[in-house]
């Protein structure tokens, strides 16, 4: 089940895990997300189980007419639990599938095949091609990483991409996201 994490207590367990699951390169400052929430641009979102415990975070930009993914995680004690279909088919059922886009590490090529963490990029592309998305085709250099941007079928050209971002990041931060 997803809920707008606004307490204080959400929203440090997802600043744990979001800083325990994405490496210092690629994670935004927390402080400007809860912030940007406030603006409507951000949703910072808690996944909880029947119960109501914590089981993971999705926390969305929405700009531009899009719905971007932004960071997905589940508690590494819960992988493997279904957890993270069900979070997607509710992402689809809050955004429409139409506007929902994620991006991945590349899994392709010499520098990828030949990373750290290639068994988990292909992994991680796996479950999402099985739970509905297809690669767009685009591939861009996010901030210095290369990542591959998958939708549920929609196309999108980098324009469309390009302005989710241009839409909620200064000028400093969206010259470092360029098309490959």
């Amino acid at each position: 089940m997803l809920k707008n994490a606004i307490s204080s207590e959400q929203l440090n367990q997802i600043k744990k895990l979001y800083e325990a699951s994405f490496p210092k390169a690629e994670r935004k400052p927390f402080e400007m997300m809860t912030e940007k929430q406030k603006e409507g641009l951000f949703e910072i979102l808690a996944i909880e189980d029947g119960a109501g415990r914590f089981c993971g975070l999705a926390i969305m930009i929405l700009a531009a007419g899009l719905a971007l993914l932004d960071y997905f995680a589940i508690d590494p004690r819960r992988q493997g639990s279904g957890m993270g279909s069900v979070t997607l088919q509710e992402l689809r059922e809050r955004y429409g599938s139409d506007k929902i886009v994620v991006e991945i590490e590349r899994t392709t090529g010499p520098e990828a095949e030949a990373a750290e963490n290639a068994r988990d990029r292909i992994r991680r592309k796996a479950f999402y091609l099985r739970n509905g998305m297809v690669p767009t085709g685009l591939l861009v250099d996010l901030f210095g990483v290369e990542m591959e941007v998958l939708t549920f079928g929609r196309e999108l050209s980098f324009e469309e991409y390009y302005a989710v971002y241009d839409s909620v990041l200064p000028r400093s931060m969206t010259d470092k996201v360029r098309l490959v």
